[in-house]
């Protein structure tokens, strides 16, 4: 299992928090519970952040709400008081998603010389959604 969690942090996009599976499944199971959502574009919800370690913890979730498999890309802007501002991106350009099924992630961000703030200001600069094409 450590070697498949290994090669999973090193497929990851840069920025992107690979948090391990649950032993012994390997199934999604669809309980992810990231809180509250703040904002929704398309097939993404990006959820309340958490300062973490000097920087923040943003909650994404893309779910494929179309009837084809489809890769995704996406980028959020945080932004706050004191200049705080961060621009974070993730996409999944290898498998994609099938219908019906959902991607939870979890984006780091910090602004170095700038504290995190508390209540940022989260937008969904941009999301591409394409389809498989067989």
């Amino acid at each position: 299992m450590q070697k498949a969690e290994s090669a999973r942090r090193q497929a990851a996009p840069p920025g992107v928090t690979i948090t391990p599976s649950p032993a012994g499944t390997g199934i999604a199971k669809g309980s992810e519970h990231f809180g509250t959502p703040v904002i929704r574009q398309g097939d993404v919800t990006v959820y309340a952040a958490r300062r973490d370690k000097g920087g923040l913890t943003v909650p994404v979730e893309v779910v494929n709400s179309g009837r084809k498999r489809a890769f995704y890309r996406f980028r959020i802007r945080i932004t706050g008081p004191g200049g705080f501002d961060a621009t974070a991106s993730a996409s999944m350009d290898v498998v994609g998603l099938y219908p019906g099924t959902s991607w939870p992630t979890e984006l780091t961000v910090s602004d170095p010389g700038h504290t995190p703030p508390a209540h940022p200001h989260i937008t969904i600069e941009s999301v591409e959604r394409n389809e498989y094409k067989a």
